[in-house]
């Protein structure tokens, strides 16, 4: 179907932004055709062109992969609608964009349970009887990069700290596996190494390569994670 007529005045275009970037890219995924035509066409004041929407049956899903050339096949003639339209979806995508850096791809805490993951047998009870009473560090691993908390015991009246380690500064890491418990029991320790700045206040920090040892017994499955967002982080930074 092809259409040569405008819809109405774009006065509130302010205001349609601001209500854009308030939708959640993982809802809007779930949209039907229905769902896009009364959530999106409608509210971008397009609603002449639902019949369009609904016949190419335009998802939510496939509304955020919708280009210029696909609003020109649907019949959308009017190069400054298609301009609004694509400018309007420019917001969505980008959304979903930071929405999927910031997923969260692993999370998981340290020190793991099991003896082969404690320090000496102490902790190892206290793992299981007073979780409060040891150092915790909370791990979560996103596609912008990892983050984890480190916990201080109760009895300590300190702050919590958080420490990021941003997939541009991460320069390697390293899986490492050894028996413990006389060869009883194995432990996997994931490395990880990234650049930092010794001196943030400089003009001119000196880098320095700082090690994170994340002892889990899904580091392995945690390497392989790391390895897969960290190559796409730098996809997207090219």
């Amino acid at each position: 179907m092809t259409v040569d007529s405008q819809p109405g005045d774009h006065a509130t275009t302010k205001e349609v932004e601001e209500y854009l970037l308030h939708l959640d890219p993982a809802e809007i995924g779930k949209w039907t055709s229905e769902q896009v035509c009364s959530q999106f066409l409608e509210r971008i004041q397009f609603s002449y062109l639902i019949e369009n929407f609904t016949v190419n049956n335009i998802t939510g899903r496939v509304l955020l992969m919708v280009e210029e050339r696909n609003l020109v096949e649907m019949g959308v003639n009017v190069i400054g609608d298609r301009l609004m339209i694509l400018s309007y979806l420019k917001l969505l995508k980008k959304k979903k964009v930071e929405a999927d850096k910031m997923a969260t791809l692993w999370q998981g805490e340290t020190p793991a349970s099991g003896i082969q993951y404690s320090e000496d047998c102490g902790q190892c009870c206290a793992k299981i009887f007073c979780p409060c009473c040891i150092t915790r560090k909370m791990w979560r691993i996103t596609g912008q990069g990892i983050f984890y908390r480190i916990v201080p015991p109760c009895a300590w009246f300190t702050t919590v700290t958080q420490e990021y380690i941003d997939f541009r500064f991460l320069k390697d890491m390293e899986l490492r596996t050894r028996n413990t418990c006389a060869c009883c029991c194995q432990t996997h320790e994931l490395l990880l190494y990234a650049d930092q700045a010794s001196d943030k206040e400089s003009d001119n920090p000196m880098a320095y390569t700082t090690e994170h040892p994340l002892l889990h017994p899904e580091a392995g499955e945690v390497e392989n994670i790391v390895r897969n967002a960290w190559s796409n982080a730098r996809l997207v930074a090219d």
